[in-house]
C-alpha cells in the first residue's frame, strides 16, 4: 500500500512538471509570434530563410508542448 501511494505521488509530480513545461513552451512561442506582428497584422522576418526555419521550429516545439500537456493529463488521470 505504501508503494502505491509513493508511486502515485511521483506520477502527480511528473504530471505537474510536464503540464507546467508544456504551457510555458506554448506561452513563449505565442509571445514571440505576438512580438513579431507589425501594424498590418503580419509577421516580419529578416529574410525568407529565417522565416522558414523559425516557423518550422515553432511548429515542432508547439507539437511537443501539446503532447506534453496531453501526457500530463493522462498521467494525472491514471494515478
Amino acid at each position: 500500500m505504501k508503494n502505491l501511494i509513493h508511486h502515485t505521488n511521483h506520477l502527480t509530480i511528473y504530471a505537474i512538471i510536464l503540464l507546467t513545461i508544456g504551457f510555458l513552451l506554448r506561452y513563449m512561442i505565442g509571445k514571440r509570434r505576438f512580438n513579431r506582428w507589425g501594424i498590418a497584422g503580419t509577421q516580419y522576418f529578416k529574410s525568407y530563410g529565417v522565416a522558414l526555419i523559425t516557423i518550422m521550429i515553432e511548429r515542432i516545439v508547439n507539437v511537443i508542448a501539446t503532447l506534453m500537456i496531453i501526457w500530463a493529463i493522462i498521467l494525472y488521470l491514471i494515478k
